[in-house]
């Protein structure tokens, strides 16, 4: 009897032994591992956030509240293609547990970069969230057939313990979060630079031709005051022998031909080189100006006012009724240099600026 007696109190350690080593400190970090993988977690949130504010400074177009959590759950499944190994939970000085993780991260960047360069090759649309939904949808089948990976590497996570809970350190785990899964911004930012370069071009075009200002102020870095002065200058300048009581009329003909052009910009296509782009225009020239100088040509004048009156009424006439030359596409190439030179005469963009409205 004495020795079942015994017995008793060395199995009822052994039971609290068993049950403290079920319950351990790498156990919950594998656990936390799977249910990220599952469920996603507030780091994939915290990551996006910052991945977001770095792409909204970058571009001027901004990420659209619609694409949080498609884009969420793209991260969540990225990080389901990478096997961790959970090493034994380390117990330091201050209370707390160390675990270290080892995995070789998914670089979501190199997987895709060539991927995401043919498919914005047939890229249509200029809708921003559409965009980025379908390129997300690609990209995870991308994913799943030919990952890429990085070097193997061990990230440390810190794990507190508060009575029988434990608790994963949210700096430790933020960091391996962002370890796991770098470029993870690429989908997006591979179309918003594309489709931010033609919010650019559209902004241009519809502030020179039509002074709708509002966007290319946003593009330049002016505030829309400044934007309209940039529109108005030199270009609503008047022939130099128009009698001044015609300047006004001469102004606001001119305005109205030029508001009435017609184009409309494709996706840009992205070249070799920092802000590269070709861009094809389909535009039905405005051929009312040239047509209003003809008249005027054809008309009898004696003096400075019948000269003045006969040019203002021509136009003001084409204003009223536009007329139009056979629709047409030009491919225009933008980056720096057609930038800089967009005010020369022959340049990419004056050229451009003159199959739109045809010049006598």
């Amino acid at each position: 009897m004495r020795r079942r007696t015994l017995l008793i109190p060395c199995l009822l350690a052994l039971v609290f032994l068993t049950g403290c080593n079920k319950d351990t400190a790498e156990k919950y970090v594998g656990e936390q591992i799977t249910s990220m993988k599952e469920k996603g977690c507030v780091s994939f949130t915290k990551l996006l956030d910052e991945g977001i504010a770095e792409s909204n400074e970058q571009f001027v177009l901004q990420f659209p509240e619609e694409l949080r959590e498609p884009y969420l759950v793209f991260m969540k499944d990225s990080f389901q293609h990478i096997t961790f190994e959970v090493a034994k939970a380390r117990k330091m000085n201050d209370g707390t547990y160390s675990v270290q993780v080892t995995y070789t991260p998914l670089n979501i960047k190199n997987t895709l970069e060539t991927a995401n360069a043919e498919w914005m090759e047939t890229l249509e649309t200029t809708e921003l969230a559409g965009a980025v939904s379908s390129i997300l949808e690609a990209d995870a089948s991308a994913i799943e057939a030919s990952p890429s990976y990085d070097t193997e590497i061990i990230s440390t996570l810190e794990v507190t313990k508060d009575g029988e809970k434990y608790a994963l350190g949210q700096e430790s785990l933020d960091k391996f979060i962002a370890q796991a899964i770098p470029g993870y911004m690429e989908p997006y930012n591979t179309v918003c630079d594309v489709l931010d370069s033609y919010d650019f071009i559209n902004a241009y075009l519809n502030a020179s031709f039509k002074g709708d200002v509002a966007r290319f102020a946003v593009h330049t870095n002016r505030t829309e005051e400044e934007a309209m002065a940039w529109y108005e200058a030199d270009v609503f300048t008047p022939p130099s022998d128009l009698s001044e009581a015609y300047i006004p009329r001469y102004q606001e003909a001119l305005k109205s031909i030029m508001k009435q052009c017609q184009y409309t910009v494709g996706v840009p296509k992205k070249e070799a080189g920092i802000y590269s782009y070709t861009v094809d225009i389909t535009t039905t020239p405005n051929t009312s100006f040239l047509e209003a100088y003809h008249e005027f040509e054809n008309g009898t004048y004696y003096t400075i006012e019948e000269v003045s009156a006969g040019l203002v009424q021509a136009m003001e006439k084409y204003a009223a009724a536009p007329t139009y030359g056979e629709p047409t596409t030009v491919t225009v190439p933008i980056n720096v240099s057609t930038l800089l030179d967009a005010s020369m005469t022959d340049s990419e963009l004056s050229n451009l600026a003159t199959t739109i409205l045809v010049m006598p």
